[in-house]
């Protein structure tokens, strides 16, 4: 008996979830089970019918498991550990943490609201995600328009003494001199809670009597002002006709398939209008639809902050009752999971599943014009393959005091975070890029020596002849064959300094053993080829600029008088970077062990005095 079998055999009859391994100790699936020995067991004596099982199968070389009290319990577990591991061969959807969020800082005495990527894991009140950048700032806009919340920083509220020009234009009440109460700007953040909650029609209700209250005492600009509010807010629900008729919280939920390519799009109803509507794509599915749709719900669902009251399917789901009962346990409510068979709700479901099938459609053309782009990449250039997979190497410095490279990675034609890299650069003393080009070649490659990771399919230097020599030099001192490299320079505009006819020319390409480059005219191509140059640009810059940050960071904080070295760095730890700290509070820096009162307020002191 293997140790393998030795393993299977030694799991417990028990609710759990267990962890498939490969030979590098690397997770590749995770799943769940009311009983582990026999659901592992399945995979090996092939009563699994699922057709990806055979692949994963021989990749399989240890497991691991964690046991739970329920099977609900595992459900959740086994959606946490999907979501922190990335596993292979489950089905993955796009993490939210790339997607827009409003926050409301209600942990803060006056709250704001601002805009998160990352929602920490504060007090603070999380809404979405939004389906894109341009409809969060749109929401935003228009929350502050109707319901006026303060703009400024927490350091600026502490230490400012008069209004600032938000409140001369009637967009802030003022709270930071004292011309606001707490109570009624409290009464503000609650309205703008409902307005985000979905509650329109009940606000719209509320600030009516308000504002007939207000009228009736005399308070004519008070009544105005809340005449104003409610009218906003009646063109903010009259822009979207598409009512049903009950005025519910709900998700209607559209499927299509393609071969190993599901869509599932979902329709956002909120107190009866539909707000949101927005594609999710699914790729290399190897399972039924029925546990497709349920891993879309696990993933999507269980860990947000708003589920809502009705969430309809197309057809059943693996695990339905278990999955609606956690959906309950999260949100304090009755949730309803349901497939309607006819009537309105039928029609809903019909409807997101025909946007459904348009939005993979749509999808299938974006992924037929990368893959002619790569084509015609390849033609253009001589490539020996398919360049499926392409890096590209970039340095940017300050001088001689900072420089950095990066290496970005496109697969299919898009961006692959997992592959990005960066590199500061050492011991440079003067200002030569080819050394420095040389240096992060040497610091990426000879790792991948190490690891064994897969090599791009080609690669691209941000450059000309010298970045291009120096790049065939490290791999040939590495023995590295069978990699394509060129060198992408972009040649400057022509024309005269004032003339709107400036002549653009097309990228220039440098190859090996060519003399003259190789001019890349054909729009798919170039903008593949510009993007890819860009991307490497904008990750370097960004790493530059974080380095100058920090770097300014710790000469600010050398002039704060009786701070030492292992202060600063207990402060610079805790803080991340010296805006935070300028805008910290007195309680936030007393959570900082070895600073005294004295050191607080000497900090408190500087930064009030510094323009910094």
């Amino acid at each position: 008996m293997s140790d393998l079998e030795k393993r299977i055999e030694s799991l417990p009859a028990s609710p759990g979830v267990y962890l498939f391994k490969d030979d590098s100790g690397k997770v590749i699936y995770v799943g769940k089970a009311l009983n582990l020995r026999s659901r592992v067991r399945a995979y090996f004596n092939e009563t699994d019918p699922r057709p990806q099982i055979r692949f994963l199968r021989p990749k399989i070389k240890d497991i691991d498991f964690m046991l739970t009290d329920t099977e609900k319990e595992s459900l959740i577990l086994e959606n946490n550990l999907i979501k922190k591991y990335q596993p292979r061969y489950n089905l993955r959807l796009r993490d939210d943490k790339t997607f827009y969020h409003l926050k409301l800082t209600t942990s803060e005495k006056f709250p704001r609201l601002l805009l998160a990527r990352r929602p920490d894991k504060s007090q603070d009140l999380v809404f979405g995600p939004f389906a894109s950048s341009a409809a969060v700032h749109e929401t935003m806009h228009l929350l502050l328009k109707i319901f006026p919340l303060r703009r400024c920083t927490t350091r600026k509220f502490q230490t400012r003494s008069r209004p600032c020009i938000n409140f001369e234009i009637g967009k802030c009440p003022g709270p930071c001199a004292g011309r606001i109460s707490e109570p009624d700007y409290q009464k503000s953040v609650q309205q703008a809670l409902k307005f985000l909650r979905g509650d329109g029609k009940e606000l719209v209700s509320e600030l009516e009597a308000e504002m007939q209250t207000a009228s009736s005492r005399m308070e004519f600009e008070k009544a105005g002002r809340v005449r104003d509010r409610c009218r906003a807010i009646r063109e903010t629900l009259e822009k979207q006709k598409m009512e049903v008729n009950a005025p519910l919280n709900r998700d209607v939920l559209g499927y299509h398939r393609e071969a190993d390519r599901a869509m599932v799009f979902r329709l956002g109803y909120r107190q009866g209008i539909l707000l949101i509507g927005h594609p999710y794509l699914m790729r290399q599915v190897q399972v039924p639809d029925q546990e497709v749709l349920a891993a879309f719900l696990k993933q999507f669902y269980l860990g947000k902050n708003l589920i809502p009251r009705e969430i309809l399917l197309p057809f059943p789901v693996e695990d339905q009752d278990l999955i609606r009962e956690s959906l309950e346990d999260q949100a304090g409510k009755k949730v309803e999971l349901s497939v309607p068979e006819r009537g309105d709700k039928r029609g809903q479901v019909e409807l997101a599943s025909a946007n459904a099938r348009q939005a993979l459609a749509s999808s299938d053309e974006k992924e037929r014009l990368k893959q002619d782009a790569l084509c015609q990449l390849q033609k253009i250039i001589h490539l020996r393959s398919l360049p499926q997979v392409i890096e590209c190497c970039d340095i940017s410095n300050l001088g001689e005091k900072l420089a950095v490279g990066s290496i970005v990675r496109f697969s299919g034609g898009d961006p692959d975070k997992s592959g990005y890299r960066r590199y500061r650069i050492k011991g440079m003393d003067t200002q030569n890029d080819f050394e420095m080009m040389r240096q992060v070649l040497e610091r990426r490659f000879k790792r991948a020596l190490l690891e064994k990771p897969a090599l791009p399919d080609l690669l691209i230097l941000d450059g000309g002849k010298g970045q291009l020599n120096i790049a065939l030099k490290v791999l040939e001192e590495l023995k590295l064959t069978g990699l394509d490299v060129i060198a992408l320079a972009k040649e400057r505009e022509t024309g005269a300094p004032l003339s709107s006819e400036l002549v653009k020319k097309p990228e220039r390409v440098f190859l090996p053993g060519r003399k003259d480059p190789v001019y890349v005219k054909l729009e798919p191509a170039k903008h593949l080829l510009t993007q890819i140059r860009d991307e490497a640009h904008r990750f370097a810059l960004a790493y530059l600029q974080k380095l100058r940050g920090k770097a300014l960071g710790r000469s600010v904080l050398l002039e704060i008088p009786g701070i030492g070295e292992k202060k600063r760095r207990a402060l610079l730890r805790h803080f991340k970077s010296v805006k935070r700290l300028r805008e910290a509070s007195a309680e936030e820096l007393k959570q900082i062990r070895g600073l005294s009162a004295r050191d607080i307020e000497q900090i408190q002191k500087f930064f009030r005095a510094s323009s910094l």
